[in-house]
């Protein structure tokens, strides 16, 4: 048995030997105040999220914010779950396959997703009940800063900033599942407990205030421990990556002249360049990162996982049936690559299985070239800079123009070896185009490809061919471009309604 990419998976690397280690190290070490903060915050449980007592109204919970640490270990412990949830392998491996990204063993968990034939009592914990935890969390600390009286007012402004930032976030994917969804805003458990459904207009109305407002609040630079000192790590938000997020939301709302102009503030800072070399896209020292998440400072001296996305797509067997190990890269998606497109070889590896006579080839994602390390040179990769090219392209060539779209699309074609776009540039044609971009470029990326195939309403043509190829049946209602509500929720809350289909 053999992987065959000539970018070998790793088992040891050398030291970072950058400005970030001494940082990162610190930074992470913070995580340790965080083993108390789940039981303080609400920690995560299959109970439903309304069920929780607010956490401010709980003298321990009120020292929290009474110290900038614990205050901060608070937010931290945010980006720590978000990890240790390994909510990037999951919503990817779910969500891409769900799509046409990937190709699933799994017997498990994975396996209705796959099928798009998720039903009610089968909606995961990392679908609804995890995002709506970290939504409480942030709102226990945003209103935890707004009560204290003891942190300085540049430190509730990082904080509070954060929160905000993470709110959104997790609110923005939730309606991209679910659509219509609980907007949850306080930790009052007698108001989130009747909360029904808010349309995703007004969802994303909440998204757009909580992204202005952090991105007024967080520092330009990317900080450190202390909350003001700047660090090389770009593991905390900062101001440009509530931008960022902020340009991905309006180019949902289809407000064009909104993501073209927040998506060039981020492009035109200095801090971000896109990696010539696609093998460094991932790095821990990415310069084209926009936000990353940390593992959590492991034993030293022992192999341990960089990213769970590498952990658990990098082949070193033939994929199993279990939920981790078990995806490869779909035959729809190894054929979208042009020829000569460097993503496919450097972004794509191949196992061979050789206990089988013919030898197989699998071939699985390999933006991550890490299985397991005794050193850490890999963060997850939450927002990057070639994501802001394509939303800005998209939004010109909506609102017609072509000659800046075209640049922006070659801008990411020219990173990955190819010549500039030679298609046809009606608008029908361009966003087209723009729309495979962001399928070979952003494929196995926090489920892009799902959300643009919805959006752009491109879901019913798109799964009427390949959910058969599944053995499985895409409805002709299309209704599967949404899960269901929960059941176990709308058993609890009377306000709550299923999505049609279900």
């Amino acid at each position: 048995m053999k992987n065959t990419n000539k970018h070998q998976y790793t088992d040891t690397l050398a030291p970072l030997h950058n400005a970030r280690a001494k940082t990162r190290k610190t930074v992470r070490s913070i995580f340790f105040l965080c083993g108390l903060i789940p039981m303080l915050l609400g920690q995560f449980s299959c109970k439903k999220f309304v069920e929780i007592p607010p956490p401010i109204t709980s003298p321990t919970a009120g020292t929290v914010f009474e110290n900038a640490g614990t205050a901060t270990g608070a937010q931290l412990n945010i980006y720590q779950a978000m990890y240790n949830n390994y909510n990037s392998y999951d919503i990817s491996s779910k969500f891409g396959g769900m799509a046409d990204e990937l190709t699933s063993y799994s017997s498990g968990y994975n396996k209705p997703y796959y099928l798009n034939a998720v039903l009610p009592n089968y909606v995961q914990p990392a679908q609804w009940a995890i995002p709506y935890n970290y939504i409480y969390q942030s709102n226990a600390v945003i209103e935890g800063l707004a009560a204290s009286k003891t942190i300085p007012a540049s430190i509730k402004n990082q904080l509070t900033g954060e929160a905000l930032f993470t709110r959104a976030l997790w609110h923005f994917y939730l309606t991209g599942w679910f659509g219509n969804i609980p907007l949850v805003t306080s930790t009052d458990y007698r108001v989130n407990g009747i909360a029904g459904r808010t349309q995703q207009q007004i969802v994303y109305q909440q998204i757009v205030t909580d992204l202005q407002s952090a991105n007024a609040l967080l520092n330009a630079n990317y900080v450190d421990q202390t909350d003001t000192a700047i660090t090389t790590d770009r593991i905390r938000p900062n101001a440009v990556a509530a931008l960022a997020l902020l340009a991905r939301v309006y180019l949902f709302e289809q407000d064009c002249v909104n993501a073209e102009a927040v998506s060039t503030k981020v492009i035109s800072n200095s801090l971000y360049t896109l990696e010539p070399d696609l093998n460094n896209v991932f790095q821990a020292t990415s310069r084209e990162a926009i936000w990353q998440l940390a593992p959590p400072t492991g034993n030293t001296g022992q192999v341990t996982n960089n990213t769970l996305d590498g952990y658990e797509y990098i082949l070193i067997a033939a994929p199993g049936t279990a939920d981790n190990n078990s995806s490869t890269i779909s035959p729809q998606l190894i054929d979208s690559f042009e020829p000569g497109d460097h993503r496919k070889t450097s972004w794509i590896g191949t196992y061979t299985d050789t206990t089988v006579s013919p030898a197989v080839n699998y071939n699985f994602p390999f933006k991550y070239k890490v299985y397991q390390s005794l050193d850490i040179s890999e963060y997850t990769v939450v927002l990057r800079l070639a994501e802001q090219y394509l939303i800005r392209a998209e939004a010109r060539a909506q609102q017609g123009e072509t000659g800046g779209a075209l640049a922006d699309l070659n801008t990411i074609r020219h990173r990955a070896g190819l010549g500039d776009y030679a298609g046809a540039t009606d608008k029908t044609s361009l966003l087209a185009a723009i729309l495979h971009e962001r399928q070979v470029e952003l494929f196995t990326e926090w489920g892009h490809r799902w959300m643009d195939l919805v959006r752009t309403k491109n879901v019913n043509a798109v799964m009427k061919v390949v959910t058969p190829q599944k053995g499985a049946t895409w409805k002709a209602d299309g209704h599967q471009a949404l899960l269901p509500i929960p059941l176990s929720e709308i058993q609890k809350d009377n306000k709550l309604t299923q999505n049609p289909g279900y």
